[in-house]
């Protein structure tokens, strides 16, 4: 049979170790049915196949975002938008609620997200009463653009029944005044005393989130993703009934929050790599500490810019070793949220428990962010070959923070992808969206510059080729998912998910990698974007 799609006349980045390059591509049906050189590829174009002649334009294989939270993203888009870019003075975020308020009934929850405390022109988080002035009353929750912090005023507080004489949760802080008074920031889990009064979506809703989401990543090239956070049926649901039905615009591998998932999970005897090639179960995972920019990661030592702070953790070890090792006999991959050094060695403590009571070869268990690590980090990681999932992007955007809150010393290996591929170690990429934009050139740029917002380089020594920073954000991530073979290469077999980028990004400066025009996305033998 004849191809119904084929790419001539432009560089092919196949990320393929045994066919690093070639001429062109031919697509029939979802498939890649060959490559290799033109006069081959041109012998599969029959009557009714399109070609599409590159033109010097680069193609690769459609980028892989490892660690994404698309329900979130797509909410985040309907929501407040408090992102640097959107208001980067307390003045013009309050603006932004002041408007909401007007425009919503009293009673209803105004939620915005994206501030970052260290680009707000009061170099501070802000207060209720500072939320207060502008909300009329209504209850509201401003969310730090980590995820891991927030901001509620006072009718927010009111309605979750937290006081001055509230004690902290486990895992988290309820911050006051030096008078006792609770000031409205909340760290890590005392957010959730708050967030269980709010609004939970319904799965119609999710599924338009999910819509929304779906459309930002292909126009970004994005064709799969992993969802860093299941807690519900109704969000699995959402995801099912979307596949079903051929409206899932993203492949997607989902993380099983290990407290509200794995008991249900394991008495059906789901696990890990259950679905097919749109939407599978992915790892049991559990959150361990809080974020880098917002000092609540857990360190081994204080934060060098406030004494007294080595960040938080949510689970103690024995809590780890257990939970961990449940999760692995229940036949799951493992994975963890861990920014911090002490959290990462905690985790690597429960991982290294569980595979010795139960040893698997192929486990590819799975440190999210891995953002602070150390030499012996690194060697325990490379012995047990566990996964590294960061996010480059985090250098870019949030750099300044990280700059700030950590010595020179930790951030020689923050995120350290030199290391990590000089060790044998797999790091998958990804963006932790909407933590900071999902946009791939960006984090590919990042992670070969180590370049911050503010053009100063973060741990320099650590950056990549642009050749590994794609593999980072393809081949690494099938890896990551356990769907190598169908998916990461432009390879004959695997599915036809395919970038057309307007340049070959091996032949600019990786300083200019993000002015690169994602000219088409193709997503199982379907053109779905195009410029």
């Amino acid at each position: 049979m004849r191809a119904d799609l084929v790419f001539l006349n432009g560089p092919i980045i196949t990320v393929d170790p045994d066919q690093p390059t070639a001429e062109g591509v031919a697509i029939l049906g979802n498939r890649i049915s060959r490559v290799g050189d033109a006069a081959m590829i041109r012998d599969e174009v029959g009557p009714s196949t399109t070609v599409i002649d590159l033109g010097g334009r680069a193609l690769l294989p459609g980028f892989n975002d490892n660690h994404t939270h698309p329900m979130a993203f797509g909410q985040a888009l309907t929501t407040i938008d408090a992102r640097p870019a959107a208001a980067s003075t307390l003045s013009a975020v309050q603006g932004l609620f002041r408007r909401a308020a007007a425009e919503n009934g009293d009673g209803a929850w105004l939620i915005g997200r994206g501030y970052d405390d260290t680009r707000l022109d009061i170099q501070r988080h802000p207060t209720r009463f500072e939320l207060d002035a502008v909300t009329g009353g209504q209850p509201a929750l401003l969310v730090r653009t980590c995820g891991h912090l927030a901001v509620a005023n006072s009718a927010a507080l009111a309605l979750a029944g937290v006081t001055r004489d509230s004690p902290d949760p486990s895992g988290g802080q309820f911050d006051r005044d030096a008078d006792g008074e609770l000031t409205g920031l909340l760290r890590e889990t005392a957010r959730t005393a708050i967030e269980r009064h709010a609004p939970v979506p319904t799965r119609s809703e999710i599924k338009d989130h999910l819509r929304a989401a779906g459309a930002r990543f292909l126009q970004h090239g994005i064709t799969s993703v992993g969802e860093a956070a299941i807690r519900t049926s109704d969000e699995l649901a959402a995801y099912q009934e979307l596949a079903v039905d051929g409206e899932l615009p993203m492949r997607v591998f989902t993380m099983m929050l290990i407290d509200d998932t794995l008991d249900a999970m394991e008495s059906l005897g789901l696990r890990t790599g259950f679905g097919n090639e749109w939407l599978r179960i992915g790892p049991a995972k559990l959150f361990q500490d809080g974020s880098g920019g917002g000092r609540t990661a857990a360190m081994s030592v204080d934060y060098h810019n406030d004494p007294g702070n080595r960040g938080i953790t949510i689970y103690e070890q024995a809590e780890l070793n257990e939970k961990f090792t449940c999760a692995h006999k229940a036949g799951f991959q493992l994975s963890a949220h861990a920014i911090g050094d002490r959290a990462i060695a905690m985790i690597l403590d429960a991982y290294e428990t569980a595979l010795d009571a139960e040893p698997r070869p192929d486990h590819r268990a799975r440190i999210e962010h891995c953002g602070i690590c150390t030499p012996e980090i690194l060697d325990r990681m490379a012995r047990r070959g566990i996964i590294a999932v960061p996010q480059p992007s985090f250098i870019y955007e949030l750099g300044e923070s990280y700059i700030r809150n950590f010595t020179e010393a930790q951030l020689t290996l923050a995120y350290p992808g030199r290391a990590w591929f000089d060790r044998g170690i797999v790091a998958a990429g990804s963006s932790d969206v909407p933590v900071v934009d999902c946009n791939p050139l960006v984090n590919l740029r990042s992670a070969v510059t180590r370049l911050t917002l503010d053009g100063q380089r973060m741990g320099p020594a650590q950056g990549v080729t642009i050749d590994e920073a794609i593999q980072m954000f393809t081949r690494n991530g099938a890896y990551a998912s356990f769907e190598e073979q169908i998916k990461g290469t432009i390879t004959e077999g695997k599915l036809a998910d395919l970038v057309v980028l307007d340049r070959d990004p091996r032949a600019i400066p990786a300083e200019e990698l993000p002015s690169l025009q994602i000219d088409l996305t193709v997503s199982d033998g379907q053109i779905v974007f195009e410029r």
